[in-house]
């Protein structure tokens, strides 16, 4: 079961306000200033509040906006719902307990292709944080953490962090300006990741035997739907398990010469992928 993380504001079509409880800066806006701020604002937003063309933001985001960022009636900002759709918000009243924002020139961006799948077994600690924070960066579209031999076993200690890597991915995907949510997937066993890996066009696993560059293995093909990215654990895989990722069809792959660690030879084959095909 997926659960795509995703933000949700609540859209209205009017907005009345009163002088009373408005929050207010006294700072003289510079030249320019009504517009965009040097570091654009994101925020993901429920899909039927962009149609609204008005909406507002409240809790988080609203506390963020107005006293993190310190941003003002006027100024513009960006929305998204994490399915593709981005739009320019502008600030009509920032109160004391929400933003009112007016939608404006709302567009539907396309997903890159190829989508990249990374299987992560599941490192030791918090470790896994890390891999769902850079993944989300880097533009991974589904995030699936599993158990193998060598990995962190299946435990509740797993299922409670669920929810918690689902809002680090919102975060850091919100951050990165990620027009499309990824998904993170609740933790697999072994045989259900090789049961999904036979669904995806292109499969690649880092190799301490070694193998090809990513540039190499996948060749000058047409750009494939999906490619699976399978990162083992701390200790390898064993030779099992490396047997079975093969005989299902995985190629091989070297990352260099070095040892990386878990939680970053991921990332470093993700880059590697995306340079591959235009999209770094």
């Amino acid at each position: 079961m997926e659960h795509r993380a995703e933000a949700a504001a609540q859209g209205v079509s009017t907005h009345r306000s009163t002088e009373k409880g408005r929050i207010r800066n006294d700072r003289t806006p510079a030249q320019g200033d009504e517009a965009l701020i040097l570091t654009t604002a994101r925020f993901y937003v429920d899909s039927a509040a962009l149609l609204e063309g008005q909406l507002i933001l409240e809790g988080a985001d609203h506390h963020h906006l107005s006293r993190v960022l310190r941003m003002h009636d006027g100024q513009f900002l960006q929305l998204m719902d994490g399915k593709g759709a981005i739009a320019r918000g502008k600030i009509l009243e920032i109160s004391r307990a929400c933003t009112s924002v007016m939608v404006e020139e709302v567009r539907l961006v396309e997903e890159e292709r190829p989508l990249l799948k990374l299987f992560q077994a599941l490192p030791q600690g918090r470790k896994m944080d890390s891999v769902v924070q850079w993944s989300a960066e880097l533009g991974a579209a589904v995030v699936t953490p599993f158990a193998c031999s060598r990995s962190h076993v299946l435990d509740v200690s797993v299922e409670k962090r669920f929810e918690r890597w689902c809002r680090i991915a919102m975060e850091s995907s919100r951050v990165a300006g990620r027009p499309y949510l990824p998904e993170i997937s609740k933790a697999r066993g072994w045989d259900e990741v090789l049961y999904e890996l036979a669904d995806v066009e292109v499969v690649l696993v880092a190799d301490e035997v070694g193998g090809a560059r990513p540039h190499d293995a996948l060749g000058d093909a047409m750009v494939p739907e999906a490619v699976g990215l399978v990162i083992g654990p701390e200790g390898g895989f064993t030779q099992v398990e490396r047997e079975d990722l093969l005989a299902g069809g995985a190629l091989p792959v070297s990352l260099g010469d070095t040892v990386l660690r878990t939680e970053t030879a991921g990332m470093v084959l993700m880059a590697a992928v995306r340079c591959r095909y235009g999209l770094l």
